[in-house]
């Protein structure tokens, strides 16, 4: 049962990366900056050009006292015309089904040790996303951003097999998963930079990501736990019960294993994107 707690908390926070809350209206504070290294008022120099709409989308100015609101009528604009086909203009590709190939995953905590493998997994509905709120500070070496989100529903499924030990036990769980969140809500706290490249094009790089996730109703269905039947329904009936105190508990406990997997998945996105057609002086 314990190994499967560990799949559950790590699937929910593959979901929980486009998962939301309550944000604050003001900038991030001094003590978050302070976190992040980010602590200079100098506005970062961005591309000086047109700030007129490209491809229908408006671009956001940087100087801007409605900045904030900007950025989140940017989300409202672009996410939901990333599911199936992307957005070609902007280099962006599709996120809805994203497709996360493989990874692996290790844990060791209240005497549990073990590892657990992800695969082939398809998550569906990340272009619900909904910005509720934006708290941004730019500055000539980065930026700070806090994301109030909500997500109404978010599907996954894919293949796992784990490796548990605890006390004198030992599972090796394997075999297909789906799980279906409803009511994701998460504050999401990350910082950046905007690197110039050679071409003269600018690009978005994330340092590092922290997300608060609280999760609605959840439903898990997988085979393998178990090879008898009845102990796996009674199992996954358990879980189901607590998905959510798990995932409270549990995403806090291994940010270090799916943050830096969420910052390269984000990069990778925004590598091709020429941000100084959303974002300018």
């Amino acid at each position: 049962m314990q190994a499967f707690y560990i799949l559950l908390t790590v699937a929910t926070v593959a979901l929980g990366s486009a998962a939301a809350a309550t944000l604050p209206t003001s900038g991030p504070t001094s003590e978050q900056e302070a976190e992040f290294g980010t602590t200079s008022s100098s506005v970062l120099q961005l591309d000086t050009a047109s700030q007129t709409p490209f491809g229908g989308i408006a671009t956001c100015s940087l100087s801007s006292a409605e900045l904030n609101v900007c950025i989140r009528g940017l989300f409202d604009s672009i996410v939901p015309q990333l599911k199936y086909q992307g957005l070609s203009e902007y280099s962006m590709g599709s996120i809805d089904p994203y497709f996360y190939k493989r990874g692996i995953f290790r844990y060791s905590n209240d005497g549990i040790q073990g590892g657990l493998l992800i695969k082939n997994m398809e998550i569906y509905g990340i272009s619900g996303l909904k910005v509720n709120t934006v708290s941004s500070n730019f500055t000539e070496s980065g930026f700070v951003i806090k994301l109030g989100v909500e997500l109404p529903q978010l599907k996954a499924g894919g293949y796992f097999k784990a490796d548990v030990k605890f006390g004198g036990l030992r599972l090796v769980p394997k075999g297909p998963f789906n799980i279906t969140i409803d009511d994701v809500k998460a504050t999401i706290l990350t910082d950046g930079h905007i690197e110039q490249l050679p071409s003269g094009q600018q690009r978005l790089s994330l340092h590092r990501l922290n997300a608060n996730v609280n999760v609605g109703n959840a439903r898990v269905l997988a085979n393998g736990i178990f090879s008898d039947r009845n102990l796996n329904a009674m199992i996954l009936n358990l879980v189901n019960e607590n998905l959510p105190e798990i995932t409270r508990v549990g995403i806090p406990a291994t940010r270090e294993q799916w943050a830096p997997i969420l910052v390269a998945h984000i990069n990778e996105f925004f590598a091709p994107v020429p941000i100084e057609k959303l974002l300018v002086q």
